[in-house]
């Protein structure tokens, strides 16, 4: 364990979060910054896939593995998301 040094109105918004949420105060801080992460990492992942040339290798793959994934089910229009 360690010490961080923040401002008393920080630490008070931390303790508050804490009770609202029944967690430790190093729970309430780990929270968050998994909510943080896990929002970056989304952000990145739809800027990344969001884009014309990313949609294209989605649909190029899509179509080369097509013929392998023949099972006898209907087709799936996936147009909408790609």
């Amino acid at each position: 364990m360690t010490t961080i040094k923040v401002t008393t109105d920080l630490r008070d918004r931390i303790a508050r979060l804490a009770e609202s949420r029944h967690l430790t105060m190093a729970g309430a801080v780990e929270r968050a910054i998994d909510v943080g992460e896990e929002e970056e990492f989304w952000a990145r992942a739809r800027a990344v896939m969001g884009t014309a040339a990313a949609r294209a290798d989605l649909r190029r793959e899509n179509e080369r593995f097509a013929t392998v994934l023949e099972d006898e089910l209907e087709p799936e229009d996936w147009s909408d998301l790609l």
